[in-house]
């Protein structure tokens, strides 16, 4: 039999009850016989005369009297009908022990003088209730495991629609803002409006069969933030002092497609286009060792305190964050003496 057979049958219920009962018997008889220091035999005889019994009552308590009575909180119900079953039982057990188990199999002079006590009735009752409770146990459990697995599926789900919706928000935003480059151009009829159709396209492409994927090389993200800066710096002319620093040991690292790019595109839609002096924007990038630190600091106007530097692309940002790598990032958002700091953190994990 294969492994693969194997695990299959492993999910087969009949089979796991078989394993069980199995298991119970040959365990059971073992344990009793060590206990009492008498011949194993006689113990696996008994529980497998009595199993029928077991079974039987088992099956009653954990598939009618829990779900009908217990899981509906009809509690005193269930008391009720637990006594009586398991009286029930306890009765019918010390009958097969006493026509069946000592009739066949145990010698007359061992057998006891009284059946019908109120000690046999309770150490039958102990019998019967053992492997029930073994049973139940093990039957809640599974079902707790497949409803944890049943919950963090429809999670999964959730969160890989949630960002999706956020994918999509994104797109559209960015075309919007660099459209508006391109109108602000074309108005002026300005000899670099070629250089910026051919630089949009690049980024189109990108963004149309780069970014359906779930995470891209970094390299592909570098080369998307500097031709939005080529962009921004044609828009804003000598005015606008941009620098981008790169520091990567790796240009195959895997980050979420325009992650980073939300942060830099931050800079100039929030800081240097509601600056109408001499705006600035400093940004890093560094990958070590699997584990990337970006930052981004720009210039910001004076402004009022209603007027927020965190605009859509930010805030979808923190929300991919959240959802991508929830325990492995770190980010810092600061304001302060004019400037408009950022800095991410993202430590990958193999078991991500």
């Amino acid at each position: 039999m294969t492994p693969n057979t194997f695990n299959r049958l492993l999910h087969i219920r009949p089979v796991n009850h078989m394993i069980y009962w199995i298991s119970f018997v040959a365990i059971g008889s073992y344990v009793f016989s060590y206990q009492q220091n008498f011949p194993y035999q006689f113990y696996l005889l008994n529980l497998m005369v009595h199993l029928p019994v077991l079974m039987l009552y088992t099956y009653f308590v954990v598939y009618a009297l829990v779900p009908n009575f217990l899981l509906r909180g009809r509690y005193f119900s269930f008391l009720g009908s637990l006594a009586m079953t398991s009286a029930l039982a306890s009765l019918l057990k010390l009958s097969i022990s006493k026509n069946v188990y000592y009739a066949l199999f145990i010698p007359s002079a061992l057998h006891p003088k009284d059946w019908y006590t109120a000690d046999g009735f309770l150490i039958n009752l102990l019998w019967i209730m053992g492997p029930t409770v073994l049973f139940a146990m093990f039957k809640y459990y599974k079902n707790w495991i497949r409803s944890q697995d049943i919950s963090n599926e429809a999670e999964r789900k959730r969160l890989a629609t949630e960002l999706q919706v956020l994918k999509g928000q994104l797109n559209p935003h960015f075309l919007f803002n660099t459209l508006n480059n391109l109108y602000s151009l074309a108005l002026s009829k300005s000899s670099k409006t070629a250089v910026v159709i051919a630089k949009m396209s690049e980024m189109f492409h990108y963004i149309l069969y780069e970014c359906n994927a779930t995470e891209v090389p970094v390299s592909k993200e570098i080369k998307l933030i500097e031709n939005y800066i080529e962009l921004e710096q044609i828009r804003y002319s000598d005015r606008l002092s941009v620098k981008f620093e790169k520091d990567v040991d790796n240009m195959n690292h895997l980050i979420p497609p325009m992650l980073l790019y939300s942060y830099v595109e931050n800079c100039f839609k929030h800081g240097s286009s509601k600056d109408p002096n001499m705006p600035w924007i400093r940004i890093s990038l560094r990958v070590k060792n699997d584990c990337l630190t970006f930052e981004a600091l720009n210039s910001i106007p004076d402004k009022g305190k209603n007027d927020s530097t965190e605009g859509v692309g930010l805030l979808n940002a923190k929300r991919r964050l959240e959802l991508i790598y929830p325990q492995n990032h770190r980010l810092t958002v600061r304001e302060e003496n004019s400037e408009f700091y950022v800095r991410l953190d993202i430590t990958k994990n193999n078991g991500r």
